[in-house]
């Protein structure tokens, strides 16, 4: 048929017919065999006691449709000779929804071992939920500003200076506040640190006590045994 030796864009219809029916057999091949794998792997994770299915399952579900689509448009450009600059924007977008993905998983990676360390951590210290929750959201934030830098250097643009002023701008404003980043990371690694059991003292190991929270109650004796009974060893 004449109709299909209509060039546009450098491309006949032909081949731009073509080009679609790669674009959507590879996004529906795509989001098919995701639907498959959730279904089958989230069944047999199910069954089982191990934690790491269930994140390789939950990894499969939260792949994005959009990302799967523009997959798909990615390989039935392939099939066009387009010129240089749209098929710099086609791989520049196709690479940033890789970045943004990747990031979508590494957060989700992330929360999942910070919910399974809070779950252990609820029956022995439940204090230390809020510090994790912190170190948590700080680690997502490194890898989205990871995820930012690595798509603007896609994008064409020189992160080198960037990089360079804000680690500078860290170093000042670390030494401004090196007293509060001490107390932070001594914190932390009490909360992360195995707990002391006694303290050894010579050829004997002495017990850790604290003091009783409450208010001691006034009574007529004054021996040592009550006043000692104020103080609860662990």
């Amino acid at each position: 048929m004449a109709i299909l030796n209509y060039t546009l864009l450098g491309n006949s219809l032909q081949t731009w017919m073509i080009s679609l029916s790669v674009a959507v057999s590879v996004a529906f091949l795509l989001l098919m065999i995701k639907r498959i794998a959730v279904r089958r792997l989230g069944a047999v994770a199910a069954r089982t006691a191990t934690q790491i299915d269930d994140l390789f399952v939950e990894l499969l579900r939260q792949g994005k449709g959009w990302f799967l689509l523009l997959l798909g448009v990615f390989a039935g450009a392939l099939v066009l000779s387009l010129p240089q600059p749209a098929m710099t924007v086609i791989r520049s977008a196709t690479v940033i929804a890789l970045l943004v993905q990747t990031g979508i998983w590494a957060g989700l990676v992330i929360s999942f071992y910070l919910q399974s360390y809070r779950r252990r951590q609820l029956q022995k210290d439940p204090g230390s939920v809020t510090t994790l929750s912190a170190l948590g959201l700080f680690a997502k934030i490194t890898v989205w500003a990871v995820v930012l830098l690595l798509a603007l250097d896609n994008l064409g643009i020189n992160v080198t200076a960037l990089i360079a002023g804000l680690g500078v701008g860290g170093i000042a404003v670390a030494l401004a506040v090196q007293n509060v980043l001490g107390d932070l990371l001594a914190s932390l690694s009490i909360v992360l640190g195995t707990p002391t059991q006694g303290i050894p003292i010579s050829d004997k190991m002495g017990g850790i006590c604290r003091s009783d929270p409450s208010p001691p109650k006034r009574t007529t004796s004054s021996s040592p045994a009550s006043r000692r009974s104020s103080a609860r060893c662990t």
